[in-house]
């Protein structure tokens, strides 16, 4: 889902940097506040392996590539905001350091990883979670909005290169293409997540949120 240099129009980078940057400005608010002393350690661990998980990437169309995100695992641990961070500081290692994702894409890779796709996990989790609790469904919800969140974010991805006049596909070739290969690659997304959050519910339910280890608590209480 990395987007390179020079396949986006000035019109389009002018459009993504300023909705990320005010999401940045946001997030810079509110990341803080959202975030316990003891979630710092896992969530550098996380990031770190969300990194790792990243620079494992095919080609999809024109240049652009596909593979894992994470941003959804992190919004649910952390929050929506810590996600934005988290997916930035990836971004911006893996665009100056290893050439993966342009810089004058940054904006766009942000919007689309970072934003839509946390934001979009993050409330659709939020949305199931709130209607049955339990450590099943907290799982269940997990794996459908890291699938829903890698094809939003896709699909967002591909109208953005479609959409720009230097890019030589439009988006009935773009937006497919994108979000054929991330309706697989969402499966992947989601089972990893599951496993993760199902890992962590087991070795440290107090770290995980409230909400998905509510079955734990209760166990803890009888």
């Amino acid at each position: 889902m990395h987007i390179p240099d020079g396949f986006l129009d000035p019109t389009m980078i002018a459009v993504t940097f300023g909705i990320t940057i005010v999401f940045w400005i946001v997030a810079s608010l509110k990341f803080k506040g959202t975030l316990e002393e003891k979630q710092v350690p896992l969530l550098a661990l996380i990031t770190a392996g969300v990194f790792a998980a990243q620079m494992i990437n095919f080609p999809i169309v024109g240049g652009t590539s596909g593979h894992l995100v994470g941003a959804t695992l992190i919004s649910i641990l952390f929050g929506p905001y810590a996600a934005i961070v988290s997916i930035t500081i990836i971004l911006l290692i893996q665009g100056f350091v290893f050439g993966d994702g342009g810089i004058t894409a940054l904006g766009a890779n942000v919007l689309n990883m970072g934003i839509v796709a946390a934001f979009s996990g993050y409330l659709i989790y939020k949305a199931i979670t709130k209607l049955h609790r339990g450590t099943g469904v907290a799982l269940a919800a997990a794996f459908i909005a890291s699938w829903v969140s890698i094809v939003l974010g896709a699909f967002a991805c591909g109208i953005e290169i479609g959409l720009s006049s230097i890019f030589p596909y439009g988006m009935d070739v773009t937006v497919p293409a994108m979000v054929f290969w991330h309706v697989i690659i969402g499966l992947g997304e989601g089972i990893i997540t599951v496993l993760i959050l199902a890992a962590l519910m087991r070795t440290q339910p107090g770290i995980v949120p409230d909400i998905v280890n509510i079955d734990v608590k209760k166990q803890g209480d009888k």
